[in-house]
Formats: C-alpha cells, structure tokens, sequence
C-alpha cells in the first residue's frame, strides 16, 4: 500500500490567508507521516521554480497540480510533470483569468486552457464544499474518475456506492513555518509501483483506495502519533481526569465544529423544571412547525382570498349603488338625449376567471413531463391522449384568455363614453358596482367560517414514534387570549382579536390591526391551536425526566447530517435500563453510518453496546510536565497498545473502569449467584 496526499498548499493565494511555505515542516510531514506521493495544488496558479525545488529536496513522486475554480466547485489538475513548461504555461493562463475577472472558470474556458483533459488525474471536490454538481460531472465526459471527500464519513458512504466516484481523502493543508500538528488525513492505494501512470489506473478502482495502511476501512488515522479510530463504534474509558474529556476535545477539532454533532454530560438534564418545561415546548414546536405548515397549508391559502375581501367596502359599493339607482329614477324631470342611451348605465362585461383552467393545465403538463411515475402513468392513460388533453386545454386557454382581453377593451370603451354622457347630461348616474362579486365575496365569507369550524374540531393528525416514545399533534380551538399572545411570543395584546374568534373573518381583520411579529403569512396559526405532546410507554405525557431522555434520543437520530457522533458519558444522565433498551440501540445504528465515539465508565454502554473499537486514556505528571496517552485496540485484543508501544491488559482496564476492579466484580457476581437461589 502507498500513502498518498494529492491536496497541498505551498504558496498564498488570493483564497488563502497569509502563510509562508516551510521547506522543513514539508520535509517532516513527508517523514513522519510516511508519504510516498504529494501533489502541489495551489489555488488557480502554479509556481514552477518552487515546484522544481520542492521536487529536489523530497525523495517521493511530487507532482505538478493547480486546484481550479471552475463553475460553482473546485478541481485539483495534476500533471505527469514530464511536459513541466507546457503544465505550467496553461496554468499562467488561469491565473491570469482569475486576476484579470475574479471569477471561476466556466467549463468550455477550463477545456480550452487545458487541453486533452485524458492527459491529466482529475480530481474534483465531490462530498466536500465547494463541490461539483451532476450536471458539471456530466460535461467532463467520463475524464473524472474520483473526487475528494471531507471526512472518513463520506469515504465510507462513496466506497458502498457503485454509482459514485471513487473517494479520496486528503489534507487540504497549508506547509506554512507556523505548522505544528502535522496532517493526518490521507489515502492508501493498493499498487507496488507508484508512477503518475499508476496512479491514474488505481484511482478509477474504488477496491484499490482506503483509509488504513493495512487495505481495510475499518479505522483511519486521528492523530499525528499514530493513535486510529474506527469508522464504526469506539469507546473512550479513563479514570477521572485522566484525558477523556481532552481526547473527545482533539477529537471535535480534527473534525470541526460544523461537521460534529457533540452531546456533552450533563447536557440534556432539567435543572429548573419550568425553564425546562418551556424548552421542551420551544423544541417542539421548532421540530414540527413543517408539520404545521403542511396541517394549515389550505386554511392559510383560504386566509389569503379572505384578506383580499373587504366586506365594509362591499357593503358600502352597494348602498351607493342603490341610492344612486333610487335618484336615478326619481328624478326623471332631469332626463335628456344623453341619459336615455342605452349605454349611459351599461353594465361592464364579467371576465372569465382562468384560474382553474391554469391550474388543469400545469397539472396536465406534469403528468406528460413526468419520468419517475412513468409506467403507472401509461398504464391509465396513454402519452398521446395526455399530449392531445393539454394541447386542447391550452388553445381552450389561448381563446378565453383573447375573449377576456376583448372584453377588457370593449369594457375600458364603454366606461369612456359613459363618463362624457355622464359629464354632458344633467341627470343623475348609476354608481358601478359588480354585484356578482359583492355576492361571491358574501358566500366566500361564509364558506370560510365553515372551514375553519372544520378545522377546529379536535383531532389528533399526527403520531410519531421515537423509541418508546410518541409525538402526537392534538388540534383544536384556542381558548383564551393568552394562548395566542403566548405564540406569538410578543407583548401585544390579543384581547380584542380574541373577542371576535368565533367569527373568523372578523378575528382576521383584527390580527390585522396588531401588526409585527403577528405577520398575514402565519394567521392560520392564529385560527386553529396545534399542540404537540411527548407520550411515555404508558400513553401519558413525559415527565421532566422522561423529557431528557427524549432529547438524548432525539440529537442521537439529529446526527446523521454531521461527520461525526461525540458523546460524553450518556450515564451521568440517565439510567441503565433506558441506556441498555434504547440508547445502546440507535448508537449502535447510527455507527453503522459514521463514526461515533462514546466516552463511558458504565459497563450497559462500555460492554453491552458491543463497541468496534476501546480507548483508554491516561495521564502522567512528570514535574510540571503532563503526558497524556491513549491506549487502543479491538475489544477482542488481550492487550490495548500506545503508539509509542507500552502494553496494558485489556481484562484489567475494562474490569477497573466498568466494573470498579476485580475483586467488587467478583464480590458482586458473588451476591448475584447466592440471591439465585
């Protein structure tokens, strides 16, 4: 196996802060971490004379690359360095692009400046920020073969996908005279000779790469002395203060805060019951509003058509009408030529409302343009019929929509001529007003009350478990004031909305008038109270105790999106059985996915979760000086090793730190035998 690390940056670039380029710490990070190839990827520019001293003074492959801002992603290109002035001419090229625009290259301007992109090892940022997207992969035409990953994570999932690429996993790092801990992230590939032609061949065979010298990914390097983790389950044991905290620490940094998710001891355990009450509901609300969304969807878009009628208006439009019509025809004396035209009172003509058709239409066009649901699709109705159904709609379409713009031009005619009869007559006019409208507006209203009395009815539209536990969504009316003013979570005062909250459309009129935080987008939580609970075991709600256990659950299963599992002693929090039935089970699943790190003196998480992998820490004082050592090992090893080679037994150390010793082990086992019987 040959150690590899594709991804290094020795010289500043407009996207890097300042450093300056140590030729001794790149000589002791080739050493130490025993590389037996490196690659010079500078940020869109390529210096040729480092590169060429760079290469006399390292006794491995070094070869030439540029790390490209393409599109929305980054690349690494990375030449053979037979042709190094021809590399390094095309590189001038994008970093005069770059100073010139400041912007990526777009694909046909990289494929121009490079060339033959066969000729090159194309690695792209694939599971790491900025990365390619489908569509970019797609244009490079099979030139890709591999692409970088940000953590072990990631690695694992593209090695179990066939229809991904080939991971890699490199330092991205910076050789500057202030490096201290040397990189640890790295790749093996599996080749006895390791030339540019090779490695070219490996990296398109994702049973030629891993995370570990030995050709497996069952551990990947953690720390510059060697210390491995596993990419499965690991367990931290120590006597008090003797490192485990510091090691979970290294731990989180190696990984980064953005890609951790760290449940720390102590955590998730109620310390003043009401704070802790009304966290527990923030939480839940925070972690079902989607389902709220969804749950008042219709009644929020019924809200929208509610604030678009102005009922007072209505009413007013037509008692002027009236009074109007009334005058008109009282007072015929005034009555002349102009008047008496017919279209002195001409009533506009009623556009066609398209809504509907639009609607029919965008659902069709769905339906012929689907490919997911294609044979189900087929089976009931045949493409040609769909394809003549939307063509149809659409010139169904085309012509009311032309019938609707000759009515609004015939309408804004008439309403011309009416207003100069109306200025050269003497008698009084008819006030407009479309009474169809003040009609449908009505039988909305009223329309709207019956869906929200509908609505209010209690119901429970949501059970959801978690472990043993269940969320359910109860929904029903509000009851007092003070129940919207608390979920609005302002000062403002509700009393007089509340008075109105049996008449609907009024209620909304008033919320009106309140203003911020209290937004027209949100009044549908306002008309239906959605409240959610956490049910135990037994159907009753969780108590506070029962809450936390919830929480632990909860952020065990939040961290799927993250790199990483860290937790910090889970015991010091809960009891063995909840540890035993349901934490030890969902760690154990989520290790299937990621690594995760536990930290324990309990013997339900230390032993029975089963771990892939057992470190303990230890802390020596020598004088002022403190050393902290990780032992490590499998839990079936007789013996955990230091990466500096000291020996313990593995029996003592899980007996002494899970068990309290061996003699109270025993002792116990004792009791529990005599009690047997």
């Amino acid at each position: 196996m040959k150690k590899i690390d594709l991804h290094i940056h020795t010289k500043t670039s407009s996207q890097d802060r300042d450093f300056l380029f140590s030729k001794d710490n790149f000589k002791r990070y080739v050493r130490d971490a025993e590389l037996d190839c490196v690659a010079i990827t500078n940020h869109n520019l390529f210096d040729r004379d480092q590169f060429e001293k760079i290469s006399s003074f390292l006794d491995i492959l070094v070869l030439p690359g540029i790390e490209v801002d393409v599109e929305k992603f980054h690349i690494l290109v990375l030449a053979d360095g037979r042709n190094l002035a021809d590399f390094s001419s095309r590189c001038d090229l994008v970093a005069q692009q770059w100073q010139k625009t400041g912007s990526p290259l777009r694909h046909d301007e990289f494929v121009s400046i490079f060339g033959e992109l066969r000729q090159y090892i194309l690695i792209p940022h694939y599971l790491k920020d900025p990365k390619i997207g489908p569509e970019s992969l797609e244009r490079f035409e099979g030139h890709i073969h591999c692409g970088e990953v940000s953590s072990p994570k990631k690695f694992m999932a593209c090695l179990k996908d066939r229809e991904m690429l080939v991971p890699v996993f490199f330092s991205d790092c910076r050789i500057s005279d202030t490096l201290s801990d040397l990189p640890t992230k790295q790749t093996y590939v599996d080749c006895e000779e390791l030339t540019f032609g090779t490695l070219r061949q490996v990296l398109k065979d994702r049973d030629k790469v891993s995370l570990s010298s030995t050709g497996g990914n069952s551990h990947f390097q953690i720390f510059p002395d060697g210390q491995k983790l596993s990419t499965g389950l690991n367990v931290v044991l120590g006597d008090r203060s003797s490192g485990k905290s510091y090691t979970l620490q290294r731990i989180y940094d190696w990984f980064g805060a953005k890609d951790t998710k760290y449940i720390r001891q102590f955590d998730l355990v109620a310390r003043n019951e009401l704070e802790d009450e009304k966290k527990f509901k923030d939480f839940l609300s925070e972690k079902t509003s989607l389902f709220s969304r969804e749950y008042l969807a219709d009644l929020q878009e019924a809200v929208g058509h509610m604030l678009e009628i102005d009922l007072q208006s209505d009413i007013d439009d037509v008692e002027e009408y009236v009074s109007t019509l009334l005058n008109y025809a009282r007072d015929t004396s005034r009555h002349d030529a102009f008047s008496k035209a017919t279209i002195y009172n001409e009533e506009p003509f009623q556009q066609k409302n398209l809504l509907g058709l639009e609607t029919l239409i965008s659902s069709t066009k769905r339906l012929v343009s689907n490919v997911e649901y294609r044979t189900i699709i087929d089976k009931h109705i045949p493409q040609d019929a769909l394809r003549a159904l939307y063509v149809e709609l659409m010139m169904t379409y085309s012509s009311q929509k032309e019938g609707n713009i000759k009515k609004d031009w015939v309408n804004t005619a008439i309403q011309d001529i009416k207003g100069r009869l109306q200025r050269k007559s003497s008698a009084p006019s008819v006030t407009d007003v479309d009474l169809l409208k003040v009609a449908t507006n009505k039988r909305a209203i009223v329309k709207f009350e019956e869906l929200v009395k509908a609505a209010r009815k209690p119901k429970i539209p949501l059970r959801k478990k978690k472990g043993s536990f269940e969320i359910v969504a109860q929904v029903g009316p509000f009851t007092r004031g003070g129940e919207l003013k608390d979920l609005s979570r302002s000062t403002k005062g509700f009393s007089a909305a509340f008075d109105k909250y049996d008449r609907p459309y009024e209620f909304l009129q008033e919320l009106g008038k309140i203003g911020s935080p209290v937004d027209a987008s949100d009044f549908s939580k306002y008309l239906v109270k959605v409240e959610y609970k956490i049910l135990n075991r037994d159907g009753l709600s969780a108590s506070g105790g029962e809450r936390s256990e919830f929480f632990l659950l909860d952020k065990i299963e939040g961290a799927s999106s993250a790199d990483v599992l860290l937790i910090d002693e889970p015991e010091s929090s809960f009891d063995n059985h909840f540890l035993k039935a349901e934490v030890n089970e969902i760690i154990k699943e989520m290790s299937r996915k990621m690594p995760v790190v536990v930290v324990t003196h309990n013997n339900t998480v230390g032993v029975s979760i089963r771990p892939d992998y057992i470190l303990y820490t230890q802390k020596e004082v020598a004088g002022t000086e403190i050393k902290w050592r990780i032992f490590s090992g499998l839990p079936t090893s007789k013996r955990l090793v230091s990466a500096d080679g000291l020996e313990l037994p593995t029996r003592d150390i899980l007996l002494g730190n899970l068990e309290a010793g061996v003699k109270t082990y025993e002792e116990r086992s004792g009791t529990y035998e005599d009690l047997k019987d």
